[in-house]
């Protein structure tokens, strides 16, 4: 809503000064012989009202922009140099365009006056801007609320512009002259008021020394070619004898205003240094209390804290050094060589000369025995200790050049600057710890959920056999998967396997496991082919650290019969007759290998079932599950438990297993998920109850 309302005010502010601009130059043109008074109060007041509001609308554009007090002075320099040419080369150009208007048929005093109306308003034009402009400067930086001065000195630019309008004539010379001296006086008391070149930087300082003198002079070198005898005033004059006052007056102010800049920047020089530097710090210390309590990476914290420690010391490089529990390391180097600051943090540390230092430490490098190993010639440096917890965790050091040396309220400034520099580091270190544990334990959160979506949410169900299935997922989320699928009336295939490594990527290679055997099991009826073609597709997708191991069987109900291999998992176990037997047929793991390499190491195998088998499939998150003593719980106790458990329900012996192992490892964390699949064969209808 303000910002259509602005563009509402600003098209109204420019269709006004359009509609005065045509206003002047239509009723020169309507009464462009007339010389009458009259005519002149009229065009003068329409004048007077064009330069209010050009004025008012550059004002409200410079308050917009808020452009630095350098650029506005640049900006000055810029347009007074281009009058200086204009009124330099307008009289030949503006009567070469005289004399052509004869050529076009064009009634010459016509003519004349349109270019000469159009050549005047771009001098109005340019006045105003000016007079926005050394208003701006004289309230840029102020603090104070008496401004009574600089608006009496506009009332009187009013009244003296006015004046030379109403008392034309020899005899009322004495009434302009009187309200020409006062405010000329009020120009010169109001350039006096300068105040804000005391914050600007001693670089700016020297360059607006330069330029207030350039632009002074021309300010009134232009005053001095724009009398009423000379060209330029004379059109002027002609245009409007308001404006004619206003533009020399605005003209007196410039030159005036420029002139003490000149002098006031002058003697500002020589403090200008302290100031800097002083407002550096202070300053940096400003920065660094908000540092502390944002969040911030940090290298570039370090980068930040060793840029700013340059400019608060004034000093020509600096480095911090962080020490870990047996080494130190040299991080942030600002204009120094890496070698350079190895070598210096030798002297500094490793020699004792700042052992134990609690406090800012200046240190001279004069005595330095290997100062010519040093690719620059430092003189000096600061050395200050960044703590934590009363425990110093590294060590912030500033170097100078040359002979140039740090004095005591270096050493102050340093050493605090320091301090809040620690307090910035140590709520950095946290904060980033903090971050990555919120971000690993969302990782744990989305693989947990994927793994969660992508098991089976019910066993198959069979007359032919029982089968039950166990998933304990670890804290930090592995990579298990195990799943069937139903082919054909009479066979069901079945997959268990583990995917390498941890976490999110490890989960989304199980989606991707899950969504390749769904798709392999619906087109491939052999086992073996299914992982070849497996191994295919997932050597294309996965990097050179991951890989799968898994396990893939067919049941077949009809023939009796399980086929199955096996990528480098975990062992079949099969119960038959209250013995068990170990089944490992050779295998690679998916991903690890080419595929011809991968189909010459692949077995299958194939098992005839019988009345009360008891086939177990796992993965090893069963038998490296450990205790207190970091023991296994390992395979024999793994076996025991099936074979003592054998003539139970499918559901009864994986509890006892997942009991067993819970208990072994009760004094130890689970860092693996645990799966287990027991599937019990049926030749006749008595279905195990599951």
């Amino acid at each position: 809503m303000s910002l259509n309302r602005y563009k509402i005010s600003a098209n109204l502010n420019w269709w006004i000064i359009g509609t005065l601009v045509f206003s002047i130059i239509f009723y020169r043109i309507l009464f462009f012989s007339n010389d009458s008074h009259f005519f002149f109060i009229i065009n003068d007041l329409i004048v007077i009202t064009l330069i209010a509001i050009t004025i008012l609308v550059i004002i409200k554009k410079i308050r917009q922009t808020n452009p630095h007090p350098s650029a506005l002075v640049l900006n000055s320099g810029i347009i007074v140099s281009f009058i200086f040419l204009i009124i330099l080369f307008s009289e030949p150009i503006l009567e070469v365009l005289s004399q052509n208007s004869t050529t076009i048929n064009v009634n010459p005093d016509l003519f004349q006056n349109i270019i000469l109306s159009f050549y005047s308003l771009m001098f109005l034009v340019i006045t105003s801007y000016w007079f926005a402009t050394l208003k701006e400067l004289y309230f840029y930086k102020r603090y104070s609320a008496k401004n009574t001065y600089f608006y009496l000195m506009v009332v009187f630019l009013i009244l003296t512009s006015v004046a030379s309008l109403l008392f034309r004539g020899e005899k009322y010379d004495f009434i302009n002259h009187t309200f020409e001296i006062v405010t000329a006086i009020l120009i010169v008391f109001n350039s006096l008021k300068i105040s804000w070149i005391a914050f600007i930087s001693k670089k700016e300082k020297i360059s607006l020394l330069i330029l207030s003198i350039i632009i002074s002079t021309l300010f009134i070198i232009n005053l001095a070619n724009s009398s009423q005898n000379d060209f330029n005033g004379k059109i002027l004059a002609n245009f409007s004898p308001a404006f004619y006052t206003f533009y020399t007056l605005v003209l007196l102010y410039g030159g005036i205003y420029f002139a003490v800049l000149f002098f006031t920047t002058l003697f500002h020089i020589p403090t200008a240094e302290a100031y800097d530097r002083k407002a550096k710090e202070v300053s940096s210390l400003q920065y660094f209390s908000k540092l502390i309590t944002q969040v911030l990476d940090f290298d570039e914290l370090a980068e930040t804290i060793t840029d700013i420690a340059t400019k608060v010391s004034s000093a020509d490089s600096a480095w911090i050094v962080i020490k870990n529990s047996k080494s130190q390391k040299t991080i942030a180097n600002k204009n120094i060589a890496y070698v350079d600051a190895e070598i210096i943090n030798n002297y500094l540390l490793q020699s004792g000369v700042c052992e134990n230092i609690t406090e800012t430490k200046l240190c001279s490098l004069d005595k330095f025995g290997e100062k010519s190993r040093l690719s620059e010639k430092y003189g000096s440096v600061a050395i200050s200790p960044l703590k934590s917890m009363n425990e110093t965790k590294g060590y912030l050091i500033a170097a100078r050049k040359n002979d140039f040396i740090f004095y005591d309220e270096d050493k102050t400034a340093i050493n605090t600057f320091a301090d809040y520099a620690s307090v910035a580091i140590e709520n950095s270190l946290l904060l980033e710890q903090s971050i990555e544990k919120e971000r690993l334990e969302k990782e744990f959160d989305v693989a947990r959920d994927i793994q969660r979506k992508i098991l089976p949410l019910k066993e198959p169900e069979s007359k032919n056999y029982s089968i039950t299935s166990v998933f304990i997922p670890a804290f930090e989320v592995g990579g298990d998967y195990y799943d069937y699928f139903e082919i054909g009336n009479n066979k069901l295939g079945f997959i268990i396997a583990d995917v390498s490594g941890k976490g999110i990527s490890a989960a989304f290679i199980m989606a991707e496991v899950k969504g390749i055997f769904s798709s392999l099991s619906r087109m491939i009826e052999t086992p073996k082919d299914i992982l070849i073609k497996a191994n295919e597709i997932l050597l294309q997708t996965l990097n050179k650290k991951s890989f799968v191991s898994a396990l893939y069987g067919i049941i077949d109900t009809e023939k009796e019969e399980l086929s199955f291999v096996r990528a480098g998992h975990c062992p079949a176990l099969l119960v038959r007759d209250n013995k068990l037997e170990t089944f490992k047929p050779s295998g690679i793991g998916l991903g690890l290998t080419n595929n011809s390499a991968f189909t010459n190491h692949l077995e299958e195998i194939k098992i005839n079932l019988k009345e009360m088998d008891t086939l177990v499939f796992y993965t090893d998150g069963i038998t490296e599950a450990k205790n207190k003593e970091m023991e296994d719980f390992g395979e024999d106790r793994f076996n025991n438990i099936l074979v003592n458990n054998t003539s139970k329900s499918v559901s009864q012996i994986a509890n006892e297993v997942i009991k067993e192992v819970t208990l072994f490892s009760s004094d130890h964390h689970q860092y693996d998920d645990i799966t287990l699949i027991i599937l019990k064969w049926h030749k006749k209808n008595n279905i195990d109850g599951v």
